[in-house]
C-alpha cells in the first residue's frame, strides 16, 4: 500500500471509472481481479467511498474520523468532502507494465530487503474535491498493489507462531541462496530447538513417488514414528506437489 504525494502521483482520469456526485456517497463493489492481502485478512472486493477512505466488507459514509470502527479501513485522507459542487473521485484496477514497473520501482526502493514485483495496482485518485465546509479542495490518491509469487519456501506452523519463507523471488534466486552456506540448502530443526546443519540423504531407490497431478499430493503417509513440530505432534503427514 503507497500513498502518493502529488509530485509521483500515478496516472489517472483516462480510463478510470468515476464515482457518481453524491454527499457520503460511495462506489458500488469492486470486484478485484487479484486479491488484496491486507493484515492477515484476503479481500476480493473494495469500496470507494467519497469522504477519503477505501473498505472493503460494506461502503461507508462517516465524514468524521474515528478509531475501532469494527471494520478494515485505509484513509488517505478521511474528512468530509462534497463531490456535487465538483472534483471527480475515480479508480482502477491497473495491470498495465509501465504502471506496474513504476509500482514496483517504488517498494523496492522503500523496502529494499523484501523482494517484490508488482502484478496489480488498485489506483483511486480524488481530484480537486471540495470540503463541505467550502474552504477549497484537495488532491490525493492511493495505490493498493500486490504481488503474486510464483514461488515460495519456507515453513509455517497451524498458529503461525512459527514460520519462516526463503527470501526468495524464483526458482534461480533460491538455488543460489542457503543459510548453511551450501548453495540450494536450507536447513532447519523444527523440534524448537536451535537449527542445524543437514545434507541431503539418498533417494530414489525404494521411494515411493507421488501421482503426476496438477496441485496433487500423495495420500496421508501414516509414520512409524510420531513426528514433534513444534511442540505438536503428529501422526501421519502429506507430501504436496506444489508449483
Amino acid at each position: 500500500m503507497l500513498f502518493l504525494v502529488p509530485a509521483n502521483f500515478l496516472p489517472y482520469g483516462y480510463g478510470d471509472i468515476v464515482n457518481p456526485s453524491s454527499d457520503d456517497g460511495s462506489s458500488e463493489a469492486i470486484f478485484l481481479q487479484q486479491p488484496f492481502k491486507y493484515f492477515g485478512r484476503t479481500y476480493n472486493q473494495i469500496y470507494v467511498n467519497n469522504n477519503g477512505h477505501l473498505t472493503f466488507t460494506q461502503a461507508l459514509s462517516a465524514y468524521v474520523p474515528y478509531l475501532n470502527a469494527g471494520i478494515d479501513i485505509i484513509a488517505p485522507l478521511w474528512t468530509d468532502l462534497f463531490n456535487v459542487n465538483g472534483g471527480t473521485i475515480s479508480y482502477r484496477e491497473d495491470t498495465s507494465s509501465a504502471v506496474l514497473a513504476q509500482v514496483t520501482q517504488a517498494v523496492n526502493q522503500y523496502f529494499p530487503n523484501v523482494p517484490f514485483t508488482a502484478t496489480s495496482a488498485f489506483v483511486a485518485t480524488w481530484d480537486s474535491v471540495p470540503y463541505i465546509t467550502g474552504g477549497g479542495v484537495v488532491t490525493f490518491q492511493v495505490v493498493l498493489t500486490c504481488s503474486s509469487f510464483l514461488l515460495q519456501a519456507g515453513y509455517d506452523t497451524v498458529d503461525s507462531v512459527n514460520s519462516f519463507t526463503i527470501p526468495a523471488a524464483s526458482a534461480p534466486e533460491l538455488s543460489y541462496s542457503s543459510n548453511i552456506n551450501v548453495n540450494g540448502r536450507w536447513s532447519f530443526r523444527v523440534d524448537g530447538s536451535l537449527n542445524l546443519p543437514a545434507n541431503f540423504l539418498p533417494f530414489g531407490d525404494g521411494d515411493v513417488v507421488n501421482p503426476i497431478s496438477d496441485d496433487g499430493s500423495s495420500e496421508a503417509i501414516y509414520l512409524q514414528q510420531p513426528f514433534k513440530y513444534f511442540g505438536r505432534t503428529y501422526n501421519q503427514i502429506y507430501v504436496s506437489v506444489g508449483l
